[in-house]
Formats: structure tokens, sequence, C-alpha cells
């Protein structure tokens, strides 16, 4: 399955990077640039999610993951797949990147 690419906004003087738009860095008030990457990365930690909140008990279990997006940030996001399956370290494929929710997908 292809990516859905990801804009992104890293900061020139000090490599603070994020997806939300910004003017300048939050960190130094340095300028950020605007870059687009492919929305492919790896877990750096996950969990899943098995007695839900209200409103998502029939979505369990699901997990919940931080993810390194390559040469881009740490973002936290779903993804889908088996929770047997996910490991620190698997690779995953961003699929879907609406109003801030970033859902992604088990690569393999």
């Amino acid at each position: 399955m292809p990516s859905q690419q990801m804009t992104t906004y890293a900061c020139q003087k000090c490599g603070w990077s994020d997806f939300h738009s910004v003017n300048k860095c939050p960190r130094c008030a340095g300028n950020v640039a605007q870059s687009t990457l492919a929305g492919v990365g790896k877990i750096a930690t996950f969990t899943a999610i098995r007695y839900p909140p209200r409103g998502f008990e029939n979505q369990a279990p699901y997990l919940v993951a931080i993810v390194d997006i390559d040469n881009g940030p740490r973002v936290i996001g779903r993804v889908s797949g088996s929770p047997e399956q996910a490991t620190i370290g698997s690779r995953v494929t961003l699929t879907s990147y609406k109003e801030g929710v970033l859902e992604f997908q088990l690569s393999g």
C-alpha cells in the first residue's frame, strides 16, 4: 500500500520538527521550513487498547503508537493491524491524516 505524504515543519536553527503548522519555532523562535515526507516510519513504543472508553467498544482491541517518521518528527497515532503482530521497531505506513489525526498500517 502506498503511503500518504505528510507535510512537516522543521526549525532551521535548533532542529525542532512537527506536523502542525507554525510560523516560528516554539522552542527557539527560529525560522521554520515546510517540507513533505513519505509517511513511513517505525514504532518507538505502543500500547494495545483492550478495554476502550465508551464509544470505542466495537473497535477494541486497537493500537496507539508513538512513531518515528523517517527523517521527520516523532508523532502519535493509531495503528491498524493485529496487536500481536506489533513490536517496537515495526515499520508502519501512514494511511490517513485527517483533522490532525494520524492513522498507520503495519507494513509487512
